[in-house]
């Protein structure tokens, strides 16, 4: 008997996952326990409803429970596998004005009962204190609405052997070139979802993430460097997210990349200002990390004060409209729509479907990220624009172990509306410094920033003439983006995923970014192995 080499990867991938796979969860909905039963068992919609009944019951004036299953399986090229999984319910109850949260690992019909009192009691005992009244606005009823992510190809169905086959087989591709290797990830995650409350809405739906990193080392003489690929980002899809990027196209242009930065000399940083070209990933993490955090209500109002920290725009009703975050050509817009978003929903964890919503629009900051209570807090704005103060729908937890809270959509950077890509916004620029995949740190108030990478250059007439040594930059979120002179055009938007810890305990949340490269005027460029 002989064996071939996917049959030795499948030997070796079922031995694999048998050493690292956790043993099948069980519930008890009846009096023996049993596999976890999907979304559309009637027994699970009883689940939540006893849960509600039991906060109801004891004296709530609004409960919500959520339930989550959840998987996530990550692999390499290395054969290195893991495979998780997970259950959750989370009951939230409001009494007099007061939130209560409670929280458990086990679906079972008393668990459920005990969490929906556990959440009152909470309740109860926070209203103890000052008086309050919460508006929650309102949230269109859905009975039994169904949704799940479009993937065309579920990644728990995709045999083992046959993901380590197809990673392999890139190690090997990228090994044919002289001096180079890669290596290779990715991770699968899907969750399944239920909401329901006391208003009658029932939801459950089915969300798939999937993403990866794919690195090509490659040596030329004494030279090496290293190289991602960035078409494995996170996104909302399944396991044609992987079949469907450029991989093999990406190899020798990553090489010849490297080759590049090679060939220019290498120089120490002469500290100044300059104008900045950005490509599009170093522009979706400024977006994040500025704008994106400092337009969420919470941290605006200072509900973040003891955890994820608050935001430079802190007097939302004074500012809105009115405040110039950017120079004209900058606008930016929320969605949880976006075809593979990765915080990309139906509905939203407070059952709430989402809309597409302007934060900056030419310049001026026009809203913030809201949940259904926190819309309530910009009412008077809202009603100025003959708006209702309905909820964006950005209510969020990575489980039902989580107390839903306001976490971020997906962003885009508006394109400018000129066909112009990195390469040709870099020969714009007559004297100044580009960069490549920046790393950015941001203050308590996301206001002051700094960013890092080794991909800086210098432009000498619109050509990037050498690598800057220990570079990094320095800025403040409104005077860097009242800089921004110019944008890529359409084609050269880029979606990168991001994540955002947040609360304490601390969540942490998928969102993406669509951005296009961009250039800045005055940047302070650093060296950043200077003491002072």
């Amino acid at each position: 008997m002989s064996l071939n080499r996917r049959d030795f990867l499948k030997a070796g991938a079922v031995a694999a996952v048998g050493a690292v796979a956790p043993p099948p969860l069980l519930v008890r909905l009846g009096r023996s326990a049993e596999p976890v039963p999907p979304l559309d068992d009637p027994r699970v919609k009883e689940l939540a409803l006893r849960a509600l009944d039991a906060a109801r019951a004891a004296g709530a004036a609004y409960a919500d429970v959520r339930l989550t299953h959840t998987w996530v399986r990550g692999i390499n090229s290395k054969s290195s596998i893991g495979n998780t999984e997970s259950l959750a319910v989370g009951v939230r109850a409001l009494v007099s004005g007061y939130w209560g949260f409670a929280s458990s690992a086990i679906w079972s019909p008393d668990e459920v009962a005990r969490l929906g009192r556990e959440a009152v009691g909470q309740a109860s005992t926070n209203a103890l204190g000052k008086p309050r009244t919460v508006d929650l606005g309102p949230a269109p009823v859905v009975r039994d609405g169904q949704w799940q992510t479009p993937v065309r190809i579920d990644p728990f169905t995709v045999p083992v052997e046959e993901v380590l086959d197809y990673l392999q087989s890139l190690v090997i591709y990228t090994s044919l070139f002289p001096g180079a290797s890669a290596f290779l990830d990715c991770t699968f995650t899907k969750q399944e979802k239920i909401f329901a409350s006391t208003a009658g809405s029932y939801l459950a739906q089915r969300l798939y993430r999937t993403q990866g990193t794919m690195s090509v080392d490659y040596q030329q003489g004494h030279q090496r460097g290293t190289l991602g690929v960035g078409a494995l980002r996170p996104a909302a899809r399944g396991w044609e997210h992987l079949l469907d990027a450029p991989l093999r196209e990406a190899v020798p242009r990553l090489i010849a990349e490297l080759r590049e930065d090679f060939a220019l000399p290498k120089k120490t940083v002469d500290v100044g200002r300059y104008d900045l070209v950005a490509d599009a990933p170093s522009m979706a993490g400024l977006l994040a990390n500025t704008i994106g955090s400092a337009t969420q209500i919470d941290r605006a109002l200072g509900y973040e004060a003891n955890a994820g920290g608050t935001s430079f725009l802190n007097d939302p009703l004074a500012m809105l409209g009115s405040y110039r975050i950017g120079a004209p050509i900058l606008t930016v817009v929320a969605n949880r729509s976006e075809p593979t978003g990765t915080a990309t929903v139906k509905w939203d964890d407070e059952g709430i479907a989402p809309d597409d919503f302007p934060l900056v629009d030419q310049g001026i900051l026009v809203d913030f990220q809201t949940t259904r209570e926190q819309a309530a807090w910009l009412a008077p704005w809202y009603a100025k624009r003959g708006r209702p103060a309905r909820s964006h729908g950005c209510a969020d937890a990575p489980s039902a172990l989580e107390a839903a809270m306001q976490h971020m959509p997906n962003l885009t950077l508006t394109p400018g509306r000129e066909a112009l890509d990195f390469d040709d916004l870099v020969a714009g620029v007559a004297d100044g410094i580009a960069v490549k995949a920046l790393r950015v740190d941001m203050d308590f108030q996301h206001l002051n920033g700094t960013g890092y990478t080794s991909r800086f250059y210098e432009i000498k007439k619109g050509k990037r003439v050498a690598m800057l040594r220990a570079a990094g930059i320095l800025f403040r979120a409104p005077e860097l983006w009242k800089n921004l002179t110019a944008l890529g055009g359409p084609r050269s938007l880029a979606w990168v995923g991001g994540s955002e810890p947040k609360g304490e305990p601390t969540q942490t949340t998928s969102f993406s970014v669509g951005a296009v490269p961009g250039v800045f005027k005055d940047v302070t460029l650093i060296d950043v192995t200077r003491k002072a």
